[in-house]
């Protein structure tokens, strides 16, 4: 028997034990530009706006916390919030308990055009860590990672699935070149993960906050389409 194609994530495993566990990781800017205070806070903002309470705070990380109903059932949304510059925690073990533990992961990085995945100054610790995969006993069996860094699904969608794995994992990506300091669209996912949208939905709505990709000095002549849409969906 075929097997029928997904249309939305899976909720059951993704809501299934009454919980939504998500962490939110703000890489830092490059070149000193320190943009990735102000995204940062913008998110805060953001967050507040769209109905989480601020419930935990420490030096570069702030947790949030809701509570929605998704099909009669009431389920606790724990959102961290963490500023790779100033966490004062271990960063790299927040990067694998995320990887192990969370239901929901969100990257912001300068991309470095495909060379890496930037939380820190020092990338080598997380470039070395995917190129020798990643595995845990007690790792969730469906997680959801958005990359937003410029073309992750030309630069890191085969390499990131090498990383994670294929089964259980679905990734929303960026088709382009992207503007750091938009932050909305991770918000916008986030809501509509409450609501229970499909793939469709969550995808016009991130692309709606998002926006027109702006034209970049490294795009292609072929490239420049005036329906460019910068968030895609990968489902695992």
């Amino acid at each position: 028997m075929k097997k029928t194609a997904r249309t939305a994530p899976r909720y059951d495993v993704m809501f299934g034990d009454g919980k939504f566990n998500a962490t939110l990781l703000i890489g830092p800017d490059p070149f000193g530009a320190f943009y990735d205070y102000s995204v940062f806070q913008g998110a805060r903002l953001k967050l507040k706006k769209n109905g989480f309470e601020l419930t935990g705070h420490k030096v570069g990380m702030d947790t949030f916390e809701t509570v929605f109903n998704y099909n009669g059932n009431s389920i606790r949304a724990r959102i961290r919030l963490v500023h790779g510059r100033s966490y004062s925690g271990d960063l790299q073990e927040l990067w694998r308990e995320s990887l192990a533990y969370e239901d929901m992961v969100y990257l912001k990085s300068h991309a470095g055009y495909g060379k890496h995945l930037s939380l820190s100054d020092d990338v080598n610790c997380f470039t070395d860590a995917m190129k020798e995969g990643f595995s845990h006993p007690d790792r969730k069996s469906y997680q959801l990672y958005y990359l937003d860094c410029c073309k992750s699904e030309m630069y890191y969608r085969d390499l990131f699935r090498e990383y994670v794995g294929y089964e259980g994992v679905d990734l929303i990506l960026h088709q382009w070149f992207c503007n750091y300091i938009i932050i909305g669209p991770v918000v916008v996912l986030l809501r509509e993960l409450m609501a229970g949208s499909d793939f469709e939905t969550i995808v016009a709505e991130m692309n709606d906050e998002y926006g027109v990709p702006h034209v970049d000095v490294e795009d292609d002549p072929e490239d420049l389409k005036q329906d460019r849409k910068m968030v895609t969906y990968c489902v695992g």
